[in-house]
């Protein structure tokens, strides 16, 4: 994680053959629940300023997690750019929670492999946030889990 967001806060992952409910409470769609194998969540904090999470979803097969992807919810797209396999990587228009309503943030949703998740990095306003901060992330979590995939250690950095 780069520097300034290197305090965990969380990290879980749910084999839903153990919990199923699990999933719908990550809030994933009932359909990709149904096929789903796990489910994550990864955030990190500076505690001040700025929180990243980092949430995956597995699926049996390439094909599945693709057809899930197709199916996302769209409504907050704002565009997309490649990701570093070349698959299509989405960004997101993030809408402070009705409690928090002096953040503000940005995300993605991406596919790798058998793979999708969202990421969702929010900060204070006037938080000095690198420009290419939500990319660089994005690209380091489709990197790690690329090698993971291929039988690697996974060891890519948003450094």
């Amino acid at each position: 994680m780069p520097a300034d967001l290197s305090m965990e806060r969380t990290v879980h992952t749910w084999d839903l053959t153990m919990d199923p409910s699990q999933c719908q409470d990550e809030e994933w769609p009932d359909g990709w629940c149904a096929r789903a194998g796990a489910v994550g969540l990864s955030a990190f904090t500076n505690l001040a300023d700025q929180e990243l999470g980092i949430h995956p979803v597995t699926f049996p097969d390439e094909q599945s997690a693709a057809q899930a992807f197709e199916t996302r919810d769209k409504s907050d797209d704002m565009g997309h750019y490649p990701g570093p396999a070349g698959e299509p990587v989405y960004t997101l228009d993030l809408v402070a929670p009705s409690d928090n309503l002096l953040w503000t943030g940005g995300g993605t949703t991406f596919r790798q492999g058998t793979v999708v998740g969202r990421i969702e990095y929010s900060w204070k306003p006037g938080t000095h946030v690198p420009p290419d901060r939500l990319l660089a992330v994005t690209r380091m979590v489709i990197q790690r889990i690329d090698e993971k995939e291929k039988g690697l250690n996974p060891t890519a950095s948003a450094r």
